[in-house]
């Protein structure tokens, strides 16, 4: 079933396209990413969803009603990037009021409160005021009002945006325990967030859709080795390694990123890793960095 269908969408300011008669489909019961480089269209794309915005031409559908459909009361949020809370009261209070907002009354509304801040394991800091609570978990926070009403689409601009290690690694544990309840769309310049948590990727760029694909079919995460090289190969170290018989295939990143993606036949070696190693080091190419896989992190490093 289909969450989320976009025709010909398209959004100009002026001359200027921020999408272009953009189609997709996005499946219910799947988290999906949305991701591209800077001004690829992404905020504006969730923004059409929302019906924050209007489309210049195009159309599109939410779970089965157009964006603006009176039905989708309650059945959509979206946490956007820039999430404020007012520094006055305590988030409870916050979280209760826009409960109240969506029609719960009073007293549900309060109930709905605490069980939004269980989810994001912030019961303990209901009484907080935003500005004594940590930015990852004024995060936390935003997420918790984007549940508000157990909705069936959940949007999430940017979820891990500034965090640090420790706290993405929280929000990917919030994130994950929602999947089964809702269908999740992540835009997000965090690739490992993306690939760690979604089912499908969306990438925009430049306002036009340039692939929508299971992550599967663009991460590798067996039969290759990334290799972050201390100076970029050239096509005679490239060929030379090609000659080597387990080796099936050689990818390199743009010049100057010292990227190569090595693919090998696992039937022909015991430990891909350790022979890549040997050859490297016979033919004297020094390395930073050694994944297994290809990430999504190199694929768009190689297409962007």
């Amino acid at each position: 079933m289909t969450a989320i269908e976009v025709k010909n969408l398209t959004k100009k300011y002026g001359e200027q396209f921020a999408l272009n008669a953009v189609s997709l489909a996005i499946k219910k019961g799947i988290t999906t990413g949305l991701i591209g480089p800077n001004g690829a269209g992404k905020t504006t794309l969730m923004s059409l969803i929302c019906d924050f915005i209007h489309p210049t031409s195009g159309t599109v559908e939410v779970l089965g009603y157009p964006a603006n459909s009176a039905k989708l009361k309650g059945r959509v949020s979206i946490l956007p990037q820039d999430a404020r809370f007012l520094k006055s009261l305590s988030i409870k209070k916050q979280l209760a009021m826009l409960a109240e907002l969506q029609g719960f009354d009073s007293k549900a509304a309060h109930q709905e409160s605490l069980r939004v801040l269980e989810l994001v394991d912030l019961r303990p800091a209901q009484n907080k005021l935003p500005e004594h609570l940590s930015h990852g978990m004024l995060k936390r926070c935003s997420i918790a009002q984007a549940l508000i009403g157990e909705p069936e689409l959940v949007l999430l601009d940017e979820p891990t945006a500034g965090l640090d290690p420790t706290t993405t690694d929280s929000i990917k544990a919030v994130i994950k325990n929602l999947q089964n309840q809702a269908t999740i769309v992540i835009s997000s310049h965090n690739l490992t967030v993306i690939e760690d948590l979604c089912q499908e990727v969306v990438i925009l760029n430049q306002g036009h859709l340039h692939a929508h694909h299971a992550i599967d079919q663009i991460v590798v995460k067996t039969e290759a080795i990334t290799i972050k090289l201390l100076e970029h190969p050239d096509q005679a170290q490239i060929d030379e390694m090609k000659q080597t018989p387990w080796i099936t295939d050689i990818k390199t990143g743009k010049p100057g990123s010292c990227l190569m993606v090595v693919y090998y036949n696992p039937e022909s070696i015991d430990d891909a890793a350790v022979d890549i190693l040997m050859l490297l080091k016979s033919m004297a190419m020094s390395y930073r960095e050694f994944t297994k896989g290809e990430r999504l992190q190199e694929y768009m490093t190689n297409n962007f």
